[in-house]
């Protein structure tokens, strides 16, 4: 029940990675051991013991191949041939396991209960001595990897340690009987000390990449408990008390009195349990999940305002580098002159923007031209695109204004170009097409504002395409995974849609959809 319990909860809080899964299913044929223990112990006749023992033997078999296979994942070794070898060994074995070879009589021992194979077959002479063999080198591996790890490593391997020498140990006695050693296996009840102390690892040292807190919501937990048993017997010694008073026979009779008894008392318990929640955490479940999704939301707000704060100093530090050379062309000095000053106001938005994240505002919608911010951020960036040798198209087909925040519009833009400059290091041609779409057949007026964004680039991979706007997903070295996310926000901010196709090689569009007569 412990190793399966634990086994469970890893799988739950970390399927997605390989060795924590490989840990898991080390903990279930442990608890298949324990399992075939508990039925051997139990039953009363030799042939059920024997079919027990055998079924037992597929967990004992897999358990030093299973161990051996998450060790060397868990501490990066690289042995794919000696797990292979392994693996088709052991596989031979679990052959065996059904036929007279491996186990092909049972003994009652101890006064208690059968055991297998006294004395052991020959074959399962081998299967203990390459049993022994590969959990002895784990150890050793375990032992060797807490000896060269980092410190917050070592504290995670030094439990690990501990918890397998006493855990392998205790199940060691369980094979002294089939040694002809007479000794009773009590170290096998250690076994279940070991996915205690791993547990004990796993909260305090974030073992297995499992990040928990259990402090609170335990308490509340048996806090929550006391108080629905105290309401519970209130209840029943409530309804008692009114039975002997009218003196009712009727089961139906006693339930609905005890239901409205309930609906007396649910207000008090109500008030009790939200005064608890008040006293031990300064407000309610509800309260305290609201307050973290906000926490949640400003961290993310304040990374995505960090990353895009970059923009407008890139262009600052472009035009400064070109000031020396440049200073005496009158074009680009008027250009100096007209975006410098824009990117200063927009670093300064931003940073207003970073303060006023704790109360997000919803957009501040004005008549704007896509069009023109699309222009704007073309002219600002024109530098970039000349020195990466990437060519912009822009058919900008629509000229019709929308509802919309120019500000949130022009960072979602933005998020969108860069990334499409970021995807063609050798240069290629950036595609900026807007149009408009009608409800019928281009009668009437225009329903919606579409903007495409295609560039000529790597491309995104088929199985990173459903991801890419989750936050903090990215495959870029320097990259946050915030660009995506907060572009797609903004855009459902303005009841917008925002999709995606892409090749490898082949390049990538964003496709833009914006109400025009949207009332906000």
């Amino acid at each position: 029940m412990t190793n399966a319990s634990l086994g469970v909860f890893v799988l739950i809080k970390s399927f997605r990675n390989r060795t924590n899964r490989l840990w898991a299913y080390f903990t279930f044929v442990v608890a298949g051991w324990g399992f075939g223990a508990f039925k051997i112990g139990t039953v009363h006749d030799p042939q059920t013991a024997l079919w027990y023992w055998k079924l037992t033997h597929i967990s004992i078999v897999l358990i030093p191949i299973v161990f051996f296979h998450f060790l060397c994942r868990f501490l990066d070794i690289k042995n794919k041939t000696l797990i292979l070898f392994s693996y088709i060994i052991f596989a031979l074995l679990l052959i065996s396991i059904f036929t007279n070879h491996l186990i092909n009589h049972v003994t009652f021992v101890f006064n208690s209960f059968y055991f297998h194979s006294r004395p052991p077959t020959f074959l399962y002479k081998i299967m203990l001595t390459l049993w022994f063999t590969l959990i002895i080198y784990s150890n050793f591996l375990l032992y060797n990897g807490m000896q060269s790890a980092s410190d917050t490593k070592r504290n995670q391997i030094k439990y690990f340690f501990l918890a397998t020498i006493l855990g392998s140990s205790g199940g060691l006695t369980n094979f002294f009987p089939a040694l002809g050693i007479d000794i009773y296996p009590w170290g096998n009840f250690s076994v279940a000390i070991y996915p205690i102390i791993m547990t004990y690892a796993i909260f305090k040292y974030n073992l297995m990449d499992v990040n928990i807190v259990i402090r609170r919501s335990l308490i509340y937990s048996l806090l929550v408990t006391a108080i629905t048993l105290i309401f519970l017997i209130t209840v029943l010694i409530s309804e008692n008390l009114f039975h002997h008073m009218v003196h009712y026979q009727n089961l139906t009779t006693s339930i609905l009195i005890a239901s409205l008894i309930a609906l007396v008392f649910t207000p008090l318990k109500n008030r009790i349990q939200n005064l608890v929640d008040r006293a031990f955490f300064k407000a309610t479940p509800m309260e305290i999940a609201n307050q973290n999704e906000k926490l949640k939301a400003v961290a993310t707000l304040a990374s995505g305002l960090a990353h895009e704060i970059k923009n407008p100093l890139t262009t600052l530090k472009t035009f400064s580098e070109f000031v020396p050379q440049k200073k005496n062309d009158p074009e680009f000095m008027a250009q100096y002159q007209k975006i410098i000053p824009q990117e200063i106001d927009r670093i300064d938005n931003l940073v207003h923007e970073l303060l006023l994240f704790a109360k997000p505002s919803p957009p501040q919608m004005q008549s704007v031209n896509p069009n023109e911010i699309i222009n704007n951020i073309a002219l600002m960036l024109k530098q970039k695109f000349d020195s990466a040798k990437i060519d912009i198209q822009m058919r900008l087909n629509a000229n019709t204004p929308i509802q919309a925040d120019p500000n949130q519009l022009k960072q979602a833009l933005l998020n969108l170009i860069l990334n499409a400059l970021e995807a063609m290091p050798n240069g290629g041609t950036l595609t900026i097409i807007t149009s408009l779409s009608f409800p019928n057949a281009s009668v009437g007026n225009p329903e919606h504002f579409i903007i495409e964004i295609s560039d000529t680039g790597c491309g995104i991979a088929p199985k990173d395409l459903p991801h890419i706007f989750e936050p903090f997903f990215t495959k870029k070295e320097k990259g946050t995974g915030l660009g995506l996310a907060i572009t797609q926000g903004i855009i459902e901010k303005h009841s917008g849609k925002l999709s995606v196709k892409s090749q490898i090689d082949q390049g990538t569009t964003f496709n833009i959809i914006l109400p025009i007569n949207h009332a906000f």
